[in-house]
């Protein structure tokens, strides 16, 4: 038997007869404050993996899920918060494969480049879920479109000097317009994390 607990107190939901996890949290989703929305789900203490969402409840036995609700509003704030520290570690790895292209080597510098812009594009799909979550009135104030559009120009002009191989023109443009973009967008969001 699974059993809930949301926000720390115990729940009398009744999870008999549910085949999937997925199927208790759907049943969760339905018996919350409808102005709340679930922010964090442990099973057994632990974050459910991806293979735990389509497990059947048999495997588990006896275990407990635990559920942390708060508004869309407080989600978003709280998230947020991370986004400066997110786009500082896509600043390091930017600069990490600059510096492999400066020392002369292409292939470490290529290696990193493909793990910063992979970061980089994870971080602009996260940022634009997580404002659609917002309200509608307060979305224009989370509005980095002119920072993308600045950053993707640049990227565009980086691609051009990797596929000619022009590898020190690619680690001037990563440091002199790149970087400072970045830097900028990390200045613009560090706002966010003090609101919090």
């Amino acid at each position: 038997m699974i059993s809930v607990r949301i926000n720390g107190q115990d729940s009398a939901l009744k999870t008999d007869g549910l085949g999937k996890i997925a199927d208790i949290v759907e049943l969760i989703k339905a018996n919350i404050d409808p102005d709340h929305m679930i922010t964090g789900i442990l099973l057994n203490g632990k974050e459910l993996g991806d293979e735990d969402w389509v497990a059947t409840t048999s495997r588990y036995g006896t275990a407990i899920i635990e559920v942390e609700t708060g508004t869309a509003e407080g989600f978003v704030n709280e998230r947020l918060g991370q986004a400066s520290e997110i786009v500082r570690s896509c600043f390091l790895q930017f600069r990490d494969a600059r510096k492999e292209f400066q020392s002369g080597n292409m292939q470490g510098g290529n290696q990193k480049l493909v793990q910063a812009v992979n970061t980089a594009k994870a971080f602009f799909d996260w940022y634009a879920t997580i404002v659609e979550l917002a309200p509608a009135a307060d979305r224009a104030r989370y509005d980095i479109t002119p920072h993308v559009s600045e950053i993707s120009t640049i990227c565009k002009t980086i691609c051009q000097q990797q596929l000619y191989q022009s590898w020190w023109a690619l680690g001037e443009t990563l440091e002199k317009q790149l970087e400072p973009k970045l830097d900028k967008l990390e200045d613009h969001l560090r706002q966010f994390a003090s609101a919090v």
